[in-house]
């Protein structure tokens, strides 16, 4: 049996890894935002670590796109950003708590898929009819996983007009 010394010693060695591990999560996803442009480099755009757009700069060559191409553009750019940024919070978890951890199976099943390699010489969007053409051939995306709920171990929910107290 542990003394009491030996007791506040190993909490105490507890507190200090859970903080260490609070501070480095505070780090990573203080750096986890991230950022994307366009191949010609007309658009970028910057997202904070949870996805949501922080910036985006349009070069005076990107507004002489169409209104259709650029926000097209904009959009993808948006959505590697977004990946990046994830990509970033689910390294910084498995940095902390280890790529076995519920924590990060958790974020990894959310990430979004990585985009696909665009072909050489095919155009990187298209417009109205192309688009429609294209959206008609284009498979499905698989749907979203979302985790199975995992039962309560909350002995507290019982809402039952039952005694706590057997009959006897």
């Amino acid at each position: 049996m542990k003394t009491p010394e030996e007791w506040m010693r190993d909490f105490e060695a507890k507190i200090a890894d859970a903080q260490a591990k609070a501070a480095a999560v505070q780090e990573g996803l203080a750096q986890a935002g991230g950022s994307a442009s366009s191949n010609d480099g007309t658009i970028t755009v910057s997202v904070a670590p949870n996805g949501a757009l922080t910036g985006l700069e349009l070069t005076a060559d990107a507004l002489r796109k169409s209104h259709g191409q650029l926000s097209a553009e904009i959009l993808e750019i948006a959505r590697k950003a977004q990946r990046g940024a994830a990509v970033k919070v689910a390294e910084t978890f498995a940095a902390v708590e280890g790529e076995g951890s519920e924590t990060y199976r958790v974020i990894t099943e959310y990430l979004p898929p990585p985009e696909e390699e665009e072909q050489p010489g095919a155009p990187a969007y298209a417009f109205n009819e192309e688009y429609e053409e294209r959206a008609a051939t284009a498979p499905a995306p698989p749907p979203a996983r979302r985790p199975a709920p995992r039962p309560s171990s909350d002995e507290d929910e019982d809402f039952s007009d039952g005694s706590i107290f057997k009959n006897r």
